[in-house]
């Protein structure tokens, strides 16, 4: 089970990937039924394994999910025996991030 999700993952990253899509974009359910509908016909009819691929890929990328919204949450638990802080009423309102997560990483480069 483990190597079919990793198949469908990587088919769902290369269906984004040539589109210049967010993976978090494409679904992962309609990818899993994608491939089903790929494989029997491709089982069933004698036809290329390849030319399924290509039909499953753009079955997944009719469908695009919505942006995911940028949001972040105070790292404070509700327990007693805990090493986190309490959570209290300022952490109701934590600030909110203003922007997404690949234009806030920086990587260093050694000089």
């Amino acid at each position: 089970m483990l190597c079919v999700h990793y198949a469908i993952r990587a088919l769902l990253c290369q269906a984004a990937h040539n589109s210049d899509i967010d993976p978090d974009r494409v679904s992962f359910t309609r990818s899993l039924r994608a491939a089903r509908r790929g494989i029997r016909r491709a089982v069933g009819d004698q036809v290329s394994l390849a030319a399924e691929i290509l039909h499953a890929t753009h079955e997944i990328l009719e469908g695009l999910l919505p942006r995911r919204r940028l949001r972040a949450n105070p790292r404070v638990v509700r327990r007693k025996m805990s090493s986190f802080a309490v959570k209290r009423p300022e952490h109701r309102h934590w600030p909110q991030p203003t922007l997404p997560t690949p234009a806030a990483i920086r990587l260093l480069s050694p000089p």
